[in-house]
């Protein structure tokens, strides 16, 4: 009887200092402690129940952003100028000065002769003024497979060779320095300005190969057609640019989309949260996207799967439903990158891809990866293929 006593009191004594510290916290305006909450979250096996927000937070807050669905035009200068293809001088076999020089396709030349290279035109002059003399070329390369090298800067000597035909000095490059074209922002940050779109990189059209960004510009466009995608053959959205006025900047090119900070929102939409990954399922979702004019309008879709890992970033396979949108384009179109992914009035992420054999399917990227990296400095690497 005494022990059971005893333990009683204990047990009394226990709870009274609890309750006395809970008390204690809330009046001095503190807080209950995490061992005290924890109690209160076991489920009926007797383990704990780690709670989530459900939603991404910044400093305590719901993450809000405006969904948005607006096309964009881009205008992009590379820093240095990409190779993009090589060919022989003379039509002779063999006669590439710049393949005999180690020049790959995909690399950026940065400086020849001790000269910056910015566009064809300072390369051409840069040729022209050697005589044929052997010059000094630094260039950049992407060493996708040696992390330790990727990006390393490369010094070569390149001699270039008189060209009959054209009277003149060639290297037998052919070189990009620009690009321009359209698709859609994915969401706007009111709070700081930035914008997400795309959901991809930027990669040049002829080697798939990263855009590095010098400078970039955002214009507004208009949706003026569609070519309509068909098995074996994507669609894609026509436009034009309304006016030579920017309306923004890019300051990333990364694999995850273009972002940049834009004069004002494009879009009245209200805020909506991002969608946190436990919270996207399979089943019916919308797409924010404008197939005319510059004013988007929803469409139904369907969620086929959920893979937040895939290394692609390919998270989300989506297939559109709509009657009224499959009539008209035949599913996604090239343009449409960027399209944000509604469900349950969240923004769980933005259409990427078109599938090249069944245009009503196609990939997405999860919100959350664009918001984290619109948070970051433009320190990755670029790249600027309209792929969807």
């Amino acid at each position: 009887m005494k022990k059971t006593v005893k333990s009683l009191a204990f047990i009394l004594l226990i709870s009274f200092l609890l309750m006395t510290s809970i008390t204690f916290f809330s009046f001095n305006g503190g807080y209950i402690p995490t061992f005290i909450s924890a109690i209160s979250s076991i489920n009926q096996t007797g383990s704990l129940i780690t709670k989530s927000d459900n939603a991404v937070a910044v400093n305590g807050a719901v993450k809000k952003v405006v969904a948005c669905g607006q096309p964009f035009g881009i205008k992009m200068l590379t820093e240095g100028i990409m190779v993009v293809r090589l060919s022989d001088v003379n039509g002779q076999a063999n006669s590439c000065p710049a393949k005999n020089a180690g020049i790959h396709v995909g690399d950026i030349i940065i400086s020849v002769g001790g000269e910056k290279i910015t566009s064809n035109e300072d390369l051409s002059k840069a040729i022209s003024s050697s005589n044929g003399e052997t010059v000094d070329v630094v260039l950049k390369r992407d060493n996708s497979d040696d992390e330790s090298s990727s990006n390393e800067e490369i010094s070569l000597k390149l001699t270039p060779q008189y060209c009959d035909s054209e009277k003149c000095y060639k290297t037998g490059m052919w070189v990009r320095d620009s690009s321009a074209g359209i698709g859609t922002i994915t969401f706007y940050d009111p709070s700081t300005g930035t914008f997400g779109g795309l959901g991809h990189p930027i990669c040049d059209t002829d080697t798939g190969e990263l855009m590095p960004l010098s400078s970039g510009e955002i214009c507004e466009v208009s949706i003026t057609g569609y070519k309509k995608g068909s098995s074996g053959t994507p669609g894609e959205l026509r436009g034009r640019f309304l006016s030579g006025d920017e309306v923004g900047t890019v300051t990333q090119n990364t694999n995850s989309g273009v972002y940049g900070i834009l004069d004002e929102s494009p879009s009245d939409n209200e805020e909506v949260e991002i969608a946190d990954y436990d919270e996207i399922k399979t089943g019916r979702a919308e797409i924010l996207t404008t197939i005319n004019g510059s004013e988007p309008e929803k469409f139904t879709i369907n969620i086929e799967q959920v893979n937040q890992d895939d290394p692609d970033l390919k998270n989300l396979v989506i297939r559109i439903t709509d009657r009224n949108l499959l009539e008209k384009t035949g599913g996604i179109l090239q343009g449409m990158s960027g399209s944000p992914i509604l469900q349950n009035g969240k923004l769980v992420g933005a259409v990427t891809h078109v599938f090249v054999n069944n245009s009503s399917m196609g990939y997405g990227i999860l919100a959350q990866t664009m918001i984290s990296q619109a948070k970051t400095k433009s320190d990755s690497n670029n790249c600027l293929n309209l792929a969807a």
